[in-house]
């Protein structure tokens, strides 16, 4: 091992090898004992190996002994070690083999006179030691003396108290102990006037950093190096094992912790006394601190002396006071124990820190790791704890804990309790993984084991996946079970009924004991708190956009998404701010509660990227809207996402639509969805968009059937509301593509007079419809509004097809200036909103199918008006004379700008260019 930050102590050595080398000359003997002292794998034995080169070099004889744990209660193993590397004579050698033997076999049996009785052995042996010694200068090191047995050590402190005046030296490394194995012959051994103790720290940080440079390079050493500080502690034989993995594949910026550091984690802690390592473990299993009040019961030590001494100097750097000094230290320490072993010591530490009061999120990740939950309080202290980690939002560490207590609770209510939380958990990471808890939910629904409160959040559950029946037949139950005086239970049905009734608009929710109960101003109070969303969704819907943000801010702002109540009135609120055009703000709190939101649950964070996604379409930021559905799809599964997935398979359906990628919005509506999506509004949102993609496909048909189905399910439900779905504009779209221009213009009228003065969005949608069946002035000005109308709510999209609109009619008036700015505009927007093409609304002036007249100018992203227009007529089938002729340009000029045309657009002929342009010849 490399020899780093410890030149100091191997030239003490030195110095004092040179005392020895010139004992004669000096005033006085020097102390004839030097002992080196370290923590484990400080290096102490590469220290000794240097020091024994350099006695070789100097020509002084060097006799070395190595104790171990193993044998250090064989008598006199230690000078028989020095004996033999000895050079003496086979009389000399047999002579003291003998009396070795001798000794050997007399400390081995017991004896009751006390250790008077072997000074004469003792003698006899230091004296054969001394005539070894008085031959000339000679170094007697041994490694590792704390492990040395008795006998080896009184014979050694005879020896060191003779040999004042010759020329020895006695050189011991020792590793920092809690107390010596010997203490009296310890203690008269390495008495402070005849020794001299030579201390060996771990490394420094720079040390680390050099040694790791040694082994690593200079580039890898400076990345790695403080990490390694960190976790080693500046233990050199750790240092090394980190070096060690690093060279057997490791990679990146951080140090592994492979197979190398764990060896020499464990070989650090064996080689320290048995009490560090079992510290070491339990603190691996509590990751409390040193001095923690369970150590010493999970100890079973004798009392808090020993347990003091147990630090970095003793535990080779690995125990500092707050415990483990890193989590790989722990690691390695747990994969180095059995499974008894660990789940003894968890039951013990659950068990302890119960009777103490602890919490129980102290008291579950230890009753998470035992064989069986024994103890009825067990499985409620997990209970306890896994609904105390869904509150903190940690949804994955509450499953642990409630899998563990579902599987070993005995009694039916906390069966039934714990199965509540489970499912709650379960929903939170993935809504499918609920669905098997449900059944057995609901059965103790039935017999009575959940309260209403407890029952909330499986029906809720079943409303997602649209079990409809099975949750009004739930809430009956719980209805006929409750206390009729009880505030509690009315605020819970009545809550339950609300979110069916806005989630169901036309289930029967109605129960005579909630309307009953709902006049207590308790109840009333308690609900109004619960249904903040719901009553500002509701709100926006009936009343318009006025005062919604200072609601919805109030709303939100105290509003975590811990449970799933809060969860259904942040989509409400979120909904309400959406539906009343206050993107801005919608925005801003999606990305305030995403940033909030943790990511430990699933279900959260899909609903918020779901509903950014319906801000960035609203706005027109298509390849936004499109990012963000593909991240809320693929967080949850097409079960998983039960009714609500009609929220972003709606959104990314219409931007596919706008973006005009037909095959990606092909492959959106095969995703398959629930019949219960239909009952909800979120069935409405995907009617819509489906209706769009079919009306672009060039299927009027399809697309008014899905608009006019819209219309009728609002109007059974009373939900008639154009800010939920402008169904009468959207159908009127539908009805002139079909030529019913009668009919169009009806419902367009029909809608403008029902919409309030705050509905810029769809008052503008309308007009810009409605143009198409104006005269020249009435057009022009319509088109205006709806350009003003669209600009106002931020509806980027609309306002391009409004700006292309505006720019065909004053073309059609021969205002061309006008119609360039206009078109100008409307291209600029397509672009940053990634819409490929723009055609204006088909004019109508009568009955019959509609479609786009010969001047009537499609804008292309990438071409400008000129290139627009000659694409638009080569598309149309004109041959390059008639476009020439239209024009006012040569058919060579008409040739270069379609070569430029076809580049641009990629392709290659006039088919090509109508099926991109979607114009029929």
């Amino acid at each position: 091992m490399t020899l780093t930050e410890r030149d100091r102590q191997l030239d003490i050595l030195t110095h004092r090898l040179n005392d020895l080398l010139r004992a004669g000359d000096l005033p006085s003997a020097p102390e004839p004992v030097t002992v080196v002292t370290g923590p484990v794998g400080a290096g102490k034995t590469s220290l000794l190996q240097a020091f024994a080169r350099r006695c070789a070099e100097a020509g002084v004889r060097f006799l070395g002994a190595s104790a171990s744990r193993s044998e250090r209660t064989v008598p006199l193993e230690i000078i028989r070690q020095l004996v033999g590397r000895a050079a003496l004579d086979d009389v000399t050698h047999d002579r003291i083999g003998r009396l070795l033997d001798r000794g050997a076999l007399a400390w081995s049996e017991p004896d009751d006179q006390g250790e008077e009785a072997f000074a004469p052995l003792t003698a006899a042996i230091g004296g054969e030691l001394l005539a070894v010694a008085a031959r000339g200068p000679l170094v007697v090191a041994v490694d590792d003396v704390h492990h040395a047995d008795g006998p080896s050590l009184r014979c050694l402190a005879y020896v060191a108290r003779r040999v004042s005046g010759l020329p020895v030296l006695i050189v011991l490394t020792e590793a920092h102990r809690t107390r010596p194995w010997h203490p009296t012959v310890h203690a008269e051994l390495l008495q402070p006037t005849r020794s001299h103790r030579v201390r060996l720290p771990l490394l420094s940080a720079d040390g680390t950093y050099r040694v790791l440079a040694s082994r690593l390079g200079v580039p890898i050493a400076r990345r790695v190096a403080d990490e390694a500080y960190r976790i080693s502690g500046g233990n050199p034989l750790l240092v090394h094992a980190l070096a060690d993995d690093r060279l057997t594949g490791g990679s990146g910026e951080r140090p592994v912790t492979g197979e190398s550091f764990r060896e020499a984690v464990l070989s650090c802690l064996y080689r320290c006394e048995h009490l560090v390592l079992k510290t070491a473990r339990v603190l691996a299993v509590t990751g409390g601190p040193v001095h923690g009040p369970l150590l010493p019961d999970l100890l079973d030590a004798p009392g808090e002396v020993n347990l003091h001494a147990v630090d970095a100097s003793t535990s080779a750097g690995l125990i500092t006071g707050e415990g483990l000094r890193h989590p790989a230290v722990g690691q390695a320490v747990l994969d180095s124990m059995t499974v008894e072993e660990r789940g003894r010591l968890q039951r013990a530490t659950a068990c302890l820190l119960y009777d103490d009061g602890a919490p129980p999120t102290r008291v579950a990740p230890h009753l998470l790791r035992t064989d069986q939950l024994s103890e009825p309080w067990m499985a409620q202290v997990l209970l306890d704890a896994g609904e105390q980690a869904l509150v903190d939002g940690d949804a994955d560490t509450a499953r642990q804990y409630l899998r563990r207590a579902n599987r070993d609770a005995t009694d039916d209510c906390l069966r039934a309790r714990t199965r509540s939380a489970l499912a709650r958990a379960e929903w939170r990471l993935d809504p499918q993984a609920a669905v098997p808890h449900l059944p057995g939910i609901a059965t103790a629904v039935r017999a009575g084991h959940l309260s209403s409160r407890q029952a909330a959040g499986p029906i809720q559950y079943l409303l997602w996946h649209g079990q409809t029946d099975r949750a009004l037949d739930l809430l009956r139950h719980l209805e006929e079970r409750s206390d009729r005086h009880d505030p509690q239970s009315a605020t819970d049905l009545i809550v339950m009924r609300s979110w069916m009734a806005t989630l169901y608009p036309g289930a029967p929710v109605g129960g005579p004991r909630a309307q009953s109960a709902g006049r207590d101003p308790l109840v009333l109070a308690r609900v109004k708190q619960q249904l903040r969303g719901v009553t500002l969704l509701g709100a926006v819907l009936e009343r318009g956009g006025a005062g919604a943000a200072g609601d919805a801010d109030r709303a939100l702002a105290t509003l975590p998404l811990d449970d799933e109540s809060n969860l259904w009135n942040v989509v409400c609120a979120m909904s309400a701010l959406i539906y009343a055009d206050r993107l801005d703000l919608a925005g801003d709190w999606c990305e305030r509660l995403a940033h909030g939101d943790t990511g430990r649950t699933r279900t959260p964070g899909a609903l918020l990227a779901a509903l950014a996604a319906a801000v960035a379409c609203r706005r027109g930021d298509l390849p936004r809207a499109r990012q963000l559905t593909e991240v809320a799809l693929s967080r949850l599964s097409t079960q998983g996402w039960g009714v609500l997935i009609g929220m972003p398979l709606a959104v990314r359906l219409r931007a596919l639509t706008f973006l005009q990628d037909w095959d990606e919005a092909a492959a959106c509506l095969r995703t398959p969805v629930p019949p219960a999506l239909f009952e909800t509004p979120f069935g409405l949102h995907y009617l819509h968009a489906r209706g769009s993609h079919a009306l672009a496909t060039g299927s009027p048909d399809a697309a008014l059937a899905d608009f006019q189905l819209c219309g009728q399910l609002m109007t059974s439900w009373r939900l008639d509301r154009s800010a939920l779905v402008p169904w009468r504009t959207e159908a009127a779209r539908a009805l002139l593509h079909m030529g019913r221009r009668q009919q169009a213009e009806r419902l367009l009228r029909e809608e403008l007079d029902r919409l309030r003065p705050d509905q810029v969005r769809y008052r503008g949608a309308a007009l810009r419809l409605l143009a198409t069946v104006e005269q020249s002035v009435d057009r022009i000005r319509h088109l205006r509004t709806a350009v003003r109308l669209s600009r106002q709510c931020g509806d980027r999209v609309e306002l391009a097809h409004a700006l292309t609109d505006l720019g065909h009619a004053y073309q059609q008036a021969g205002d061309l200036r006008q119609a360039r700015d206009a078109s100008r505009c409307a291209r600029i927007l397509a672009e940053e909103c990634g819409v490929p093409v723009l055609r204006p609304a088909p004019r109508i002036t009568g009955n019959g199918p509609a479609a786009a007249r010969d001047e009537a100018v499609v804008l292309v992203t990438g071409l400008n008006d000129t290139e627009s227009r000659v694409a638009t007529l080569a598309a149309q089938g004109h041959t390059n004379r008639e476009i020439a002729k239209q024009m006012f340009l040569t058919v060579s000029a008409i040739e270069q700008r379609l070569t430029r045309i076809y580049r641009k657009l990629d392709v290659a002929s006039r088919s090509e260019l109508a099926a991109r342009l979607r114009l029929d010849r």
